[in-house]
């Protein structure tokens, strides 16, 4: 009996909680993503006896081939005749357990930590604009994503070349803490702005050589225009103090421009983007050309999707200049909703990658998914393909 009071007890507590958090507009919301999948090309941190990076294949399940294990919480509540409030807090899970096939080591798998994807508080107002504080995924990120045929997820994401993500290319600029954003949407058609800072944008880079420790701050602006089936955006960013790309340089401001574009056509959708980085320090850039084509096929939700991707580096420390390296990633899927909640899917993608030389740097990208993670080696291809299904509720 005081165990049937005890659970009697948690139970009505639960229904209250649930019928006020109702009357606050909370939802519970999450996906859970479970994919075989097989990579091959990836580093193994082991060298060879010429000295070269040796290379092996993984093959098992992960809990991201396409949208990724995440559970969250959202809601808000009106404040004025004009002011509402709205929040987010959100982490990744692993769905198939801690040893899939690459957590990053992270043993949520996703975002860092506990409620890390993101975790902000929001207030709107309709003259004033939107405006957000905390953790959040950066406008970079979200305009990519926009602007890619795999929407930045499955095997064949523009991610694996990006200069925003977290790969071998990029200086992780996907999620940012300390952050505000400021944005005027523009509805559904029209000019929209925003605007991000970060005072912690990552991770502190070690004492400048004069002793002082700087915070990496980061200041974003972006712009976009919709009119009619199309979109095209630009934006601006400068990560100062931000941990550099090459030779660990991690005292000077990196520059990152991105112009992403889509197009709805009915029968096909387009899209395509550019992004450009520069270095304080260093001659040369990097640069990312990706463009990408959606078509449906297998009925109204079903969906091919294709896409070929260039990466190319000539980053130097100044006053030596290197010739341009390349990476080129050629990918492949197709999605099919099942439900308005359930999709399977499946993607593949190869890179080829540059060696290096006595004037080329060469490029080690690998190819990864919406939770797996990998890096290859310089000059020695790498390919990946995963077979899955996405639930979200």
């Amino acid at each position: 009996m005081k165990h049937t009071a005890i659970a009697l007890g948690a139970a009505c507590a639960v229904a209250c909680s649930c019928a006020q958090a109702r009357d606050q507009g909370l939802q519970l919301y999450g996906s859970i993503d479970a994919s075989v999948g097989h990579f091959t090309g990836v580093r193994s941190g082991a060298r060879g006896d010429d000295g070269d990076v040796a290379t092996t294949s993984v093959t098992g399940m992960g809990a991201g081939g396409a949208t990724g294990s995440v559970l969250g919480v959202r809601g808000g509540e009106p404040l004025g005749s004009r002011l509402w409030l709205d929040f987010k807090a959100e982490t990744g899970f692993c769905g198939v357990g801690l040893s899939q096939p690459d957590a990053g080591g992270d043993p949520y798998c996703s975002g860092g930590g506990f409620m890390q994807r993101e975790a902000w508080l929001g207030l709107s107002d309709q003259a004033l604009g939107d405006w957000r504080f905390g953790r959040q995924v950066s406008m970079l990120a979200r305009h990519s994503s926009q602007a890619d045929a795999f929407g930045n997820s499955f095997v064949g994401q523009v991610d694996n070349l990006s200069l925003v993500g977290n790969n071998g290319a990029g200086l992780g600029m996907k999620r940012m803490d300390q952050a505000v954003t400021w944005s005027l949407p523009g509805g559904s058609q029209g000019l929209g702005l925003e605007a991000q800072y970060s005072f912690h944008a990552g991770p502190r880079p070690r004492p400048s050589d004069s002793g002082e420790i700087h915070d990496p701050s980061a200041l974003l602006l972006g712009l976009h225009y919709r009119s009619g089936n199309w979109l095209l955006g630009v934006d601006w960013s400068r990560w100062q103090h931000a941990i550099g790309v090459v030779e660990d340089r991690r005292d000077h401001s990196y520059r990152l421009g991105m112009v992403y574009a889509t197009l709805d056509l009915g029968i096909a959708t387009l899209s395509g983007q550019f992004q450009q980085g520069r270095a304080d320090g260093f001659d040369g850039d990097q640069r990312v050309l990706g463009v990408g084509l959606g078509l449906p096929l297998g009925g109204p939700n079903g969906k091919l999707m294709l896409s070929v991707a260039r990466f190319a580096d000539s980053l130097a420390v100044a006053p030596a200049s290197l010739g341009t390296s390349h990476a080129t990633q050629y990918a492949l899927g197709y999605s099919l909703e099942l439900s308005r909640r359930t999709m399977v899917y499946a993607s593949v993608a190869r890179i080829d990658n540059g060696a290096a030389d006595a004037s080329h740097r060469g490029t080690d990208l690998g190819v990864g998914a919406a939770g797996e993670l990998f890096h290859g080696a310089t000059g020695q291809p790498s390919s990946g393909m995963s077979l899955g299904i996405a639930h979200r509720f």
